[in-house]
């Protein structure tokens, strides 16, 4: 028998009240994904920024140690790689070599031929104030650091106080490298 036209059956009432429960289901579901999502994110990149502080305390310790000990000096350190200077305990290592045919392998590694600390994030990242793409690379060198201002690339006998991590712009690396 049908229902009298204008009158709300309760099968519709249930199909109504299914449709409302599916719709607020997909629509908290949406939001727990993206909040999955920004707690991914920011998890990332506070690991990089305390990866990089770690790193900066250790070559100020290892500058001190140099400095130190006077054997040799701060400019011989250059180019260093820091991650073995990180006791980084069981369980976690990082890959001493870069490969270079693997760009899209995320996580932290050394490249020897050229003294470069590389990252390569797992997902868009913005470190320091610069923004890389899955799989592009942030670079840094470890370079001394001098008292006063360098010049064009020299140092004009200005005092060597340490080391830091310098940042290796993205425009400074071509594909091939």
């Amino acid at each position: 028998m049908a229902a009298p036209q204008g009158r709300i059956t309760a099968d519709s009432r249930r199909r109504f009240r299914g449709l409302v429960a599916f719709s607020v289901l997909g629509i908290a579901a949406w939001f727990l994904l993206d909040a999955v999502e920004q707690t991914q994110y920011r998890a990332e990149q506070q690991m990089a920024r305390l990866m990089l502080n770690q790193v900066r305390s250790a070559l100020v310790v290892r500058g001190a140690e140099a400095m130190l000990a006077r054997q040799g000096s701060l400019k011989e350190l250059e180019g260093l790689n820091p991650l073995p200077l990180l006791d980084v305990g069981e369980g976690q290592s990082f890959d001493n070599e870069c490969e270079t045919s693997a760009t899209d392998k995320r996580g932290w590694c050394f490249n020897q031929d050229r003294g470069w600390l590389v990252y390569r994030p797992g997902q868009p990242l913005t470190l320091e104030g610069r923004q890389r793409e899955q799989g592009e690379p942030f670079i840094w060198q470890v370079q001394v650091n001098y008292a006063g201002t360098v010049k064009q690339g020299k140092n004009n006998k200005k005092r060597a106080t340490g080391l830091k991590l310098t940042e290796i712009d993205a425009h400074q690396v071509s594909e091939t490298q």
